[in-house]
């Protein structure tokens, strides 16, 4: 049997956390099997909590305060179902006691957020889980850009451009500043978009597509929306 088997959430754990013995005797009871598994004692000798205050300070984040570790939002994860690293209650713990180590660890983890919010419906105390998640992300960026996949800053990137310049999304623009971002222009002609290309050129949406335009009132609220795409 694996060391640590019957932990729940064994995977949070290093090898090096757990202790078992074979045969192990306490008080004068027989505690061998299962429950002679224990876990060391883990001391935050240097707690550093900025990133718990710029996560709090970020309009996105701030119900990270509310979070009673029930694991709710864990449970529930489309995410962490396919990657079991991937767990919203242990991030938030992580960013609660200052173990920003862990977190730098798994950025590359944390930014696999695919933002479906249904950590935040299964929340019992408001928690925006999926927004807190998002801040921690945008932490991290600025933490350690350089762990960043090429795709995922490509991709972020492109929607930081179309909303700063347009005040909206357009899915087309979107995927072609995408791939250009990454050097892939010659999938834009490829035989399916290019397929599609040509059936929104028949029904009209090209154009529309070119004329996407600007939110009403853009120059008054263009400023808090850039600021939110450049957090």
């Amino acid at each position: 049997m694996a060391k640590g088997s019957g932990i729940i959430e064994r995977s949070l754990l290093e090898d090096d956390q757990i202790m078992e013995e074979e045969n192990l005797v306490m008080d004068g009871i027989d505690i061998s099997g299962r429950w002679n598994t224990m876990l060391k004692t883990r001391v935050h000798s240097q707690r550093d909590l900025d990133s718990w205050d710029e996560v709090r300070a970020s309009a996105i984040g701030e119900s990270i305060d509310n979070c009673i570790q029930c694991g709710m939002c864990t449970a529930g994860c489309t995410v962490a179902q396919e990657i079991p690293a991937f767990n919203p209650r242990q991030f938030i713990y992580w960013v609660r006691v200052g173990r920003k180590d862990d977190l730098i660890k798994n950025a590359d983890v944390i930014w696999r957020c695919v933002g479906c919010y249904i950590c935040t419906n299964h929340c019992p105390k408001e928690v925006n889980t999926a927004e807190v998640i998002e801040s921690i992300g945008q932490w991290l960026r600025t933490q350690v850009p350089e762990k960043m996949d090429p795709a995922y800053r490509a991709n972020h990137e492109a929607y930081r451009h179309q909303l700063e310049t347009y005040g909206r999304l357009s899915l087309p623009r979107l995927q072609a500043e995408f791939l250009s971002k990454l050097g892939r222009q010659k999938e834009l002609f490829g035989p399916d978009l290019r397929q599609a290309a040509v059936k929104m050129l028949k029904d009209g949406r090209a154009i529309k597509t070119l004329l996407i335009g600007r939110p009403r009132h853009w120059n008054r609220s263009r400023f808090v929306l850039t600021d939110s795409a450049r957090a």
